[in-house]
């Protein structure tokens, strides 16, 4: 009898047991985490490193001296508006000399070579005419050869420096007629050669990235080179040929876009690009023209053409880009609900009725923590939609599912707790 009431007392422990082991597995179970589906996109992108290149004029200080600016960095300015006004204490004679190398200029611009040579001679020699006069007279003809082959060789040096080679007649104009009134007012205005932004922003690579060779532009020179910003308007004081500032054309502008030849791929020439430009914790979207493309031995260069949005980013250089080459809209779930049942990617969801469920879907895009996935095909009222995969038909997700997040701990059939 005692052996009799050892046994019952061992199943009733078991059983005990069993009941508590089944109690604790299934409220482990019933605590999975849960999300929900619902509408969403996902974008397919394409992360390249990024250069502005801008149709940008450097200004440079003429003489020494202050500047006085009018505008702030970033300001819209009209062609021909005045925009700063160099302060100097120069004396006469400088300006007086750098008045007569730009009337050189003009008259090598105007007439042949020869000619603006002789006219530069000219008129060296005539304001030399008292000392070889006097030479003469004292029958000092050594210091007169000397006087004339001074003036020869200064004026054959100022004919060939190149100083202002790069400006037109009306541009030398204009800075002759600041230079003689600057002679009264100690003042050389300077006004802005056409329409733009202005910055005093200069980063020395305004030579390096030319607007005019940006179509040239390959993969080996779009390293990013060591450069440093200076803001001239807090610079107190500046010295002949410093940069003062620069007026960027703000109509159109290039952004060079680097990416691997594989990736290169998936772009065309003449196409439109939506692209998302990221700097300095900012970004903004906006459609650039893919001018050309010149490819590398392993990289690839995107140039791309743009004309909005250029006040956001007229004083970056470098930025990073996001070439955005597709768009997928549907249900978006979470990467980590997605398993395989029976060969079929899909997820489980918790039914009304507690019940766990698999369903397949077909999956339209996903990065690291997303999936887009389809809604599928309408099948009647009160029906889920269909999806096909090998031309069979499987019930899918709906929105406002609850979709298991932790896969690996539900089954199909349990019911939730």
């Amino acid at each position: 009898m005692a052996r009799k009431n050892f046994g019952l007392k061992n199943f009733f422990l078991s059983f005990a047991i069993v009941c508590i082991a089944l109690y604790i597995f299934q409220n482990i179970n019933g605590s999975v985490d849960i999300g929900v589906a619902e509408n969403g996109n996902l974008e397919d992108v394409i992360r390249a490193d990024g250069i502005i290149v801008k149709d940008e004029e450097v200004y440079d200080a003429t003489l020494d001296g202050s500047v006085s600016y009018y505008y702030d960095d970033g300001t819209k300015i009209k062609e021909g508006q005045l925009v700063a006004d160099l302060n100097t204490d120069t004396n006469y004679a400088q300006i007086n000399k750098q008045i007569s190398e730009i009337q050189v200029a003009i008259d090598l611009k105007n007439n042949s070579e020869g000619n603006a040579v002789e006219v530069l001679l000219k008129e060296t020699l005539s304001s030399c005419e008292n000392e070889i006069q006097a030479s003469i007279l004292n029958d000092d003809l050594h210091t007169m050869y000397n006087i004339v082959g001074q003036v020869d060789n200064n004026g054959m040096h100022t004919y060939s420096d190149g100083e202002y080679e790069g400006y037109d007649v009306n541009q030398l104009e204009t800075l002759k007629s600041s230079l003689l009134s600057s002679v009264s007012t100690n003042k050389v205005p300077y006004y802005s050669n056409h329409a733009g932004i202005i910055t005093y922003k200069i980063d020395g690579l305004e030579d390096v990235y030319k607007f005019e060779n940006v179509l040239n532009i390959t993969p080996s020179s779009t390293i990013k080179k060591e450069y440093t910003i200076t803001d001239e308007s807090k610079v107190e004081t500046v010295v002949k040929n410093e940069s003062i500032f620069k007026m960027i054309k703000n109509f159109e502008y290039y952004i060079t876009a680097t990416v691997d030849n594989e990736k290169a791929k998936l772009f065309e020439e003449s196409k439109y690009i939506k692209t998302r430009i990221i700097s300095e914790g900012s970004q903004h979207e906006v459609w650039g023209y893919i001018k050309k493309i010149n490819y590398g031995s392993e990289e690839s260069v995107l140039i791309l053409y743009f004309d909005d949005y250029f006040y956001k980013i007229y004083d970056k250089r470098y930025v990073d880009l996001e070439l955005i080459t597709d768009v997928h809209e549907g249900l978006k779930i979470n990467t980590i609900a997605l398993t395989k049942v029976n060969g079929l990617t899909g997820v489980y969801v918790e039914d009304a009725s507690n019940i766990i469920k698999f369903f397949p879907v077909e999956i339209l895009g996903q990065d690291e923590n997303n999936a887009i996935v389809s809604i599928g095909e309408y099948v009647g009222e009160n029906e889920r939609n269909q999806i096909y995969v090998a031309d069979k038909g499987y019930s899918t997700i709906k929105i406002f599912d609850k979709i298991i997040l932790e896969p690996e701990k539900v089954y199909e059939g349990q019911i939730a707790d």
